[in-house]
């Protein structure tokens, strides 16, 4: 968002300078001009200030901990729609923070081969599978960003969630259940959805994991 901001006002100021001269009233527009760009520069910079990486992934943490319980309650369409979500956000977090969001796409790429591989056949062995494939992964990585003492589990009794509850019953994805899913990365990580095509928590309180 800095970046396009800042590409923005360049862009005007460039356009500003390469005009003739022009009249008060006009230079007295592209100063206000220039005054809103910069509180946009503003609010902008709080807002990335606000989201970190660190605030990031207890987002990310709460939509596997319902992937969890869905797929172990055979709601495979609650834990799709969960899978999902992960993997927007971690296609988000590189706009967070571009080396923990590369690196964390990188590490989580074999897990999302196995949770869509077993969601999508809804094989409950295999997704018990990936979720300990999963959580070996994300506890790796916290290790290899210098976080190993935040350690994720599967144990509810071990963890916390204060958020986000769901009804969970037995019903296959949306669309039906289908053996020809795709089972390579190519769909991993698909082009962001519009913004009212996910599950949006703005405003609900935040959790440890």
């Amino acid at each position: 968002m800095k970046k396009l901001v800042r590409a923005t006002a360049l862009v005007s100021l460039l356009a500003i300078l390469s005009m003739p001269a022009v009249a008060d009233g006009d230079k007295a527009k592209f100063e206000a001009l220039e005054r809103q760009i910069e509180a946009l520069q503003t609010r902008i910079a709080a807002l990335e200030a606000q989201q970190t990486f660190t605030s990031f992934m207890p987002d990310f943490a709460e939509r596997f901990h319902v992937m969890h319980r869905a797929g172990e309650a055979g709601d495979w369409a609650v834990a799709s729609h969960e899978f999902q979500e992960m993997k927007r956000l971690t296609i988000l977090s590189t706009n967070i923070d571009a080396n923990n969001g590369n690196l964390m796409q990188q590490m989580m790429k074999p897990s999302f081969e196995a949770l869509e591989n077993a969601i999508g056949h809804g094989n409950q062995e295999k997704f018990q599978q990936a979720l300990v494939q999963t959580i070996d992964t994300c506890n790796a990585c916290h290790t290899a960003t210098g976080s190993g003492f935040v350690q994720v589990t599967l144990n509810a009794r071990d963890s916390m969630s204060l958020r986000h509850p769901h009804k969970l019953m037995q019903r296959e994805m949306a669309g039906g259940h289908s053996h020809g899913m795709s089972s390579g990365m190519g769909t991993m990580m698909p082009a962001m959805p519009a913004a009212d095509a996910h599950h949006d928590d703005t405003g609900q309180p935040a959790h440890k994991h």
